[in-house]
């Protein structure tokens, strides 16, 4: 079986996929591979409880109903606003850094 292997979005050199996950504070898990030329980490995307109790309300819900395009909307919409909370406290955090 051959290694699936993905492009680093900072110095662009072909890495293999590792699947890796943190525990950040509040509950929150960060889900991500990480470049093993580089070190940097490419984000899936986070978690919490309440996108878990969402995720798993969803794989309970029959496909091509109007429940679970519902829950696929709601559940990107918590997706996208966590990652936007997450990555821009860190970029406060970076820029406090240096200062």
């Amino acid at each position: 079986m051959s290694e699936q292997l993905f492009v680093c979005n900072k110095c662009g050199n072909y890495t293999p996929l590792v699947q890796k996950s943190d525990r950040l504070p509040d509950n929150v898990e960060h889900h991500y591979a990480e470049c093993q030329s580089c070190g940097y980490r490419s984000t899936f995307f986070y978690t919490n409880p309440k996108i878990k109790a969402l995720l798993n309300k969803q794989k309970n819900t029959p496909f091509l109903t109007k429940k679970k395009e519902r829950l696929t909307k709601e559940i990107k919409k918590h997706m996208d606003e966590l990652r936007n909370k997450i990555e821009s406290e860190e970029g406060n955090h970076a820029e406090a850094k240096s200062n």
